[in-house]
């Protein structure tokens, strides 16, 4: 068949409200556990009331956050375990004492608001926490689903700025968007020195000392992105007035450019490729079968659940239309369009990529890889769009090849082919998907580890191409990025390559092809 496995951009969650109802939550400044009604709005804003009564009367939250950059905890010690790495010297123990149940769950962000929350039963404490999970995910990953240059060249602007001071890999701190990612970079920056300057001075038990260092953190943090957002609007505003200059400098010297940057990167290719094959072949290779390995196995059993799901509801749907009127057909569509925005209905292939963050454990002390909340958030973008497509795709389908003065035997069979078309198609893309996922992610956890190697012995050579650089193209053409090509083009022969190019955020080779992420027919 050639019709083609749909594949828009991931779209938005419904506007209604995806979750409410009561939870307790600790108060750090009371020291006690309070009963509030939580509502988890479409755009995974979180707001909480003193009542549901004051909610339906239109009465102002008594607070609200956004959830990007949230990490969910499930026990007080893993809690306990985060905090302690936050307040280096001090007690790292949970700050409240006898909550007022057994289902506690946490979120945690270093440097804003942690929330405490203690549902009424464990199947309260689950959904709400598959709900939250999916907020964190989309509010995290906005910038790597915008799928944009301009995304792309923020994201590696970001890296470079850290590489140039000596930290290679950014992980988790290009999660948000692009006001906390600036914030997340500027705090790493700052929290070393409040550590040696702030945290000695603050006195009283070490609980006390603890709240208090976490106050001052989130004021901090307040304070930083408060000026980072607004610089960033006012520099969203000059935007295109920035890129049409730019446009108009390089348009008319651009073939002398690319000439350039190939010269160049041709003189940087005899001094990388060498030293970059010898590390790959050394420190790289001996690991790649294992890191491929733990890799795949997560992603494709989250897909392969997807799939399960997927088939598992529609021949739900053919059951009920052969029992049903027609007319339940167009109901059970809707329904079935909104799966990829249920998370509890999603929660079983969600969970295979939290098998990540033991398989994966060991990768940040060999490697000094730490993005793994990064690489589980991707994960389940990609089955949640893979959910999405399917259920899109048979939507359009069934609406086009099956009439309203179907019968119901004619209606179940029509169906039942359609998923075979759909399902068809869904093996094609996943496979390629999950190709491209292990690829890219491979890319992301060993190039740092690459560039980081090689500094001393390749990287301290680019001033002396300084001068082939024309000065009205200095500012266009990068010798730093020319060499990242060069290491990365030796990572990718030692990966194996692959079709495609690199998703927002993995580091991008000369000119790669621009895609989509599926197939447009078969």
């Amino acid at each position: 068949f050639c019709e083609t496995l749909a594949s828009p951009q991931l779209q938005g969650p419904p506007d209604a409200a995806l979750h409410e109802g009561l939870l307790s939550q600790y108060d750090s400044d009371s020291h006690s556990w309070q009963q509030n009604y939580f509502v988890l709005l479409g755009d995974f804003t979180l707001q909480w009331f003193e009542s549901e009564e004051a909610l339906r009367k239109g009465c102002e939250p008594r607070g609200s956050t956004t959830l990007s950059g949230y990490l969910p905890l499930s026990s007080p010690s893993e809690y306990a375990e985060s905090l302690g790495r936050l307040c280096q010297g001090l007690a790292g123990d949970s700050p409240f004492d006898d909550p007022p149940g057994e289902f506690l769950f946490f979120l945690y962000h270093p440097f804003r608001r942690h929330f405490c929350f203690c549902a009424d039963s464990a199947g309260s404490r689950r959904v709400w926490r598959a709900a939250l999970g999916d907020g964190i995910r989309y509010r995290s990953t906005e910038l790597q689903r915008r799928d944009s240059l301009q995304a792309e060249a923020f994201l590696e602007a970001v890296r470079f700025y850290r590489q140039e001071r000596g930290r290679y890999g950014a992980g988790d701190l290009l999660l948000g968007p692009e006001p906390e990612i600036l914030g997340n970079v500027l705090m790493e920056d700052l929290l070393p020195v409040l550590r040696s300057q702030v945290l000695p001075s603050i006195g009283g038990s070490e609980r006390r000392r603890q709240q208090l260092w976490l106050q001052f953190l989130q004021e901090v943090y307040s304070l930083v992105l408060g000026e980072i957002s607004s610089e960033f609007e006012g520099l969203q505003k000059e935007k295109e007035k920035l890129q049409m200059e730019l446009e108009k400098k390089i348009r008319p010297d651009l073939d002398q450019m690319l000439t350039l940057k190939d010269q160049i990167g041709g003189k940087l290719q005899a001094v990388v490729q060498g030293p970059a094959e010898s590390c790959c072949g050394r420190e790289v290779e001996p690991h790649l079968d294992g890191v491929l390995e733990e890799l795949l196995r997560p992603v494709s059993a989250g897909v392969e659940a997807v799939r399960s799901l997927f088939a598992q509801r529609v021949d739900e749907m053919i059951g009920l239309i052969r029992s049903s009127p027609t007319r339940v057909l167009q109901k059970e569509l809707l329904t079935l369009g909104r799966m990829a925005w249920q998370p509890e209905v999603m929660r079983p292939c969600y969970e295979e990529a939290d098998l990540y963050r033991e398989s994966l454990r060991g990768l940040e002390e060999r490697f000094g890889f730490g993005g793994v909340t990064s690489l589980v958030l991707s994960a389940q973008n990609l089955m949640q769009q893979l959910m999405q497509n399917a259920t899109h795709t048979f939507q359009q389908l069934s609406r086009q090849h099956l009439g309203p003065a179907a019968g119901r035997r004619q209606l179940a069979h029509g169906l039942g082919k359609v998923k075979e078309r759909v399902l068809k198609k869904f093996d094609h893309d996943s496979s390629s998907l999950r190709k491209r996922f292990a690829r890219d992610w491979l890319v992301r956890i060993f190039l740092p580890f690459l560039l980081k190697h090689l500094e001393s012995s390749c990287k301290l050579v680019l001033p002396r191409y300084e001068s082939f650089v024309f000065a009205d193209f200095s500012g266009i053409i990068n010798l730093e990025n020319i060499y990242e090509e060069k290491v990365a083009a030796a990572l990718l022969r030692a990966v194996g390559g692959g079709e495609g190019p690199p998703s927002p955020g993995t580091p991008r080779l000369q000119n790669p092809p621009r895609g989509k992420t599926f197939t447009a027919t078969e």
